[in-house]
């Protein structure tokens, strides 16, 4: 079972570099850059007690939230299936390859010894390429591998995104490139993977499908 193909890493550092160019250039998308930059934030700053100030962002791509990890004074372990993405986030202003590192790495397998003892996962933009529940199930394990708390997002299917998107997709003759979850669904994925949900917040609340949550181990309640 295979992941979209929408998650097809990109291979070229130049085919990186376009879409880190281009990605939040509009108006819509530099509001919803600016956005996911607040909720992180504020999931992150969530009390957390056995934090050891290590995180795991994966996938890292070009680095959106490297920023934002190093204002919260976190040691970050960077990875990515794409080589090309790993490199661009190496180049960051600011990089710090003292105290950060960033790989190549598969959420979909055991991540790098070098993650392990990472007390949190970030983890943005990636489920809504995940199209079975085995995977996601299998992603959200390695996620919260070694009791880690998870902060990440998927797309619920309870809003008007979803509608626009099939509506889209019909008109075009297409399937929807983007898996919405229900949240039922969700939630029983996240019970199988052994972790429980502490807060969720929409993006915007009613329109857009992204939804952010926080998670930790079932046996942490």
């Amino acid at each position: 079972m295979q992941q979209a193909e929408s998650t097809k890493p990109f291979r070229q550092q130049s085919s990186g570099r376009h879409y880190k160019d281009s990605r939040y250039r509009g108006f819509f998308q530099k509001m919803v850059a600016r956005r996911e930059q607040v909720l992180a934030r504020r999931l992150l700053d969530v009390p957390y007690s056995r934090c050891n100030g290590h995180i795991v962002d994966i996938p890292c791509g070009y680095g959106r939230f490297y920023p934002l990890l190093r204002q919260l004074d976190m040691k970050v372990s960077a990875m990515d299936q794409s080589q090309a993405m790993v490199e661009l986030y190496q180049e960051m202003d600011g990089f710090r390859p003292d105290h950060d590192h960033a790989q190549q790495a598969d959420v979909l397998k055991p991540l790098p010894a070098d993650a392990d003892r990472a007390s949190r996962a970030l983890c943005v933009r990636l489920f809504q390429h995940l199209h079975h529940g085995e995977l996601r199930v299998q992603a959200l394990r390695t996620l919260g591998a070694n009791r880690r708390r998870i902060v990440m997002t998927y797309y619920d299917d309870g809003c008007l995104h979803y509608w626009s998107k099939r509506l889209a997709m019909w008109l075009k003759g297409k399937k929807v490139r983007v898996k919405m979850i229900p949240r039922a669904r969700f939630e029983s994925e996240v019970a199988a993977a052994g972790l429980r949900i502490v807060k969720r917040i929409k993006l915007v609340p009613g329109l857009h499908a992204q939804t952010w949550v926080l998670l930790e181990p079932l046996d942490d309640a």
